[in-house]
């Protein structure tokens, strides 16, 4: 089953390379157990009223670099690692207006 962020804004998908630097794009699973670590992501996210489920992830493009420990080559997400990279409420407005455009010019 492919992985999406499930950042509002964010295109990211598993199989994909990043935008930024082309590396690949790791996928990290909410920490559900954890409830005041995920309340916090959530809150980062600006999606309060939302409840994630086992089945969502976040990309790693919304982590810092010291996010991750790098062992034997791998990337893993320290467990206390808080996703703090979102885009603006501008570039979410901006976004939605081009994505707007975009099916106008389609029909």
């Amino acid at each position: 089953m492919p992985r999406y962020c499930a950042v509002r804004v964010c295109r990211n998908r598993g199989g994909t390379a990043s935008r930024q630097d082309n590396k690949r794009i790791s996928f990290y699973p909410f920490p559900l157990q954890d409830k005041s670590r995920l309340q916090k992501w959530v809150s980062n996210m600006k999606r309060e009223q939302w409840t994630p489920s086992r089945h969502q992830y976040l990309c790693s493009e919304h982590f810092t670099a010291d996010c991750f420990d790098i062992r034997w080559g791998i990337r893993y997400l320290k467990n206390t690692a808080i996703p703090t990279i979102f885009p603006s409420s501008e570039d979410v407005c901006i976004l939605q207006h081009l994505e707007n455009i975009k099916l106008r010019i389609q029909f």
